[in-house]
């Protein structure tokens, strides 16, 4: 073993708790999203050009001012579509697009296709110009991925590069930056018939979805290293992100491999710092609610906004015992099983409150915040009407949401 290794075991080490300390927040459980939490921001929903066509689970990020998105899925959905032929074509994506912010009007441009295998579930980052992207899972073998690749826009000309590949399989990873750093924390993998978030479907990464890695983008060496795991619930589809130098990773979902074996709410949450190498248990979401987007998430380098998201019927403990979930959810249509929440973690004040709700029921919908604009895209919707238009189950949606004011 070498000695950086070494290190890191012995560092690993230290962070070994015999009993996991409990939620310290003051903060107790919600009742529902509409009356018992505190409204932190005002947001005003308002839609942009439609998409090409609809998909969920993209990812992407802001590349020379540009949004782009990358791959993503779409179930070829029909029923209740009208007026949009060829929007909704079934299958794995490896298409690109960007939207020029600086003009929307122009629409949609198509971008060089995404160099790996079609597939939904990747984790996007953008740093200094630049967007990163990994993993994802597909319906054909090997159904999980470690491939990466770079995007870069120079003199109006877009290129594909290859990266260092991650050390294990992993989808719906939760992905942020600090500086030239790329941090990246848990994901599943996936072998068609389930979802492995305690460990990879061979076993032999042991607690996959509570693994945190780095990547220095800056480095000659670039390459994954680890660094001590979340000592919570292994999990993907969490929100990852970045606050003054701090990592926050709030929420997510379980696999099916947990003794439920059922995907389950994951609501312990955690805050990292790449200095000391130390995690510290944060308040439990106080609403069962996960499957946050990740990434550029952050407003006023304060606010951590948790878009959307679903409450599976079960929570999973750190402990890994399974429970009901508690708070009720708000859905904008009421038999549609997907949430139309925003919930708001203040980073500050160490407490969760909310903002306006989506004007739909949209589950892990890819997001990038500018500034004051949220920008949203697709996502999992089971349909929805939007100012007289009618957009599928996954959506050709482009969202734009205004943050107009913040609490003190």
């Amino acid at each position: 073993m070498n000695k950086e290794a070494m290190g890191l075991l012995l560092l690993a080490s230290c962070l070994v708790i015999a009993e996991l300390p409990g939620s310290p927040g003051p903060q107790p459980s919600a009742a529902d999203f509409s009356t018992a939490l505190t409204k932190m921001l005002r947001i005003t929903w308002t839609t942009g050009p439609d998409l090409p066509q609809g998909f969920q689970d993209s990812s992407g990020g802001i590349v020379d001012n540009r949004l782009v998105t990358v791959d993503g899925f779409c179930s070829g959905q029909t029923k209740g579509v009208v007026n949009k032929p060829g929007k909704y074509p079934r299958g794995f994506l490896k298409k690109a697009w960007s939207l020029n912010l600086e003009v929307p009007e122009s629409g949609w441009q198509p971008l060089p296709d995404f160099p790996g295998t079609p597939r939904q579930g990747l984790s996007c980052i953008s740093v200094k110009n630049k967007l990163y992207c990994w993993g994802g899972f597909s319906y054909s073998a090997p159904f999980c991925y470690r491939d990466g690749y770079e995007l870069s826009r120079f003199h109006g000309r877009w290129e594909w590069n290859s990266l260092p590949e991650l050390p294990w399989h992993a989808a719906g990873a939760g992905i942020c930056a600090i500086g030239p750093k790329i941090y990246w924390m848990g994901g599943a993998d996936y072998d068609r018939e389930k979802f492995y978030t305690d460990s990879d479907r061979s076993g032999d990464t042991k607690r996959l979805g509570a693994r945190l890695l780095v990547f220095n983008t800056e480095s000659k060496e670039a390459r994954w290293k680890e660094l001590p795991s979340c000592p919570g619930t292994p999990r993907w589809d969490a929100a990852l992100a970045a606050v003054n130098g701090k990592i926050y990773a709030i929420g997510g979902a379980t696999g099916n491999d947990n003794p439920s074996s059922r995907y389950c709410t994951v609501v312990d949450n955690w805050e990292y710092d790449p200095a000391r190498h130390v995690w510290k248990r944060l308040p439990d979401t106080p609403i069962a609610s996960g499957n946050f987007p990740s990434g550029r998430i952050v407003f006023e380098n304060r606010y951590i906004l948790l878009i959307g998201g679903f409450q599976y019927k079960n929570v999973l403990e750190p402990s890994g015992t399974p429970r009901p979930p508690f708070g009720s959810v708000f859905r904008h249509y009421r038999h549609n099983p997907y949430d139309s929440d925003v919930f708001v973690y203040d980073t500050l004040k160490n407490e969760f409150g909310k903002a306006d709700p989506l004007p739909l029921n949209n589950n892990g919908p890819m997001t990038v915040l500018q500034g004051s604009q949220i920008n949203l895209i697709g996502g999992e919707t089971g349909g929805a009407v939007i100012d007289g238009e009618y957009f599928g189950h996954h959506p050709d949606l482009y969202l734009i949401g205004k943050i107009s004011s913040s609490r003190p």
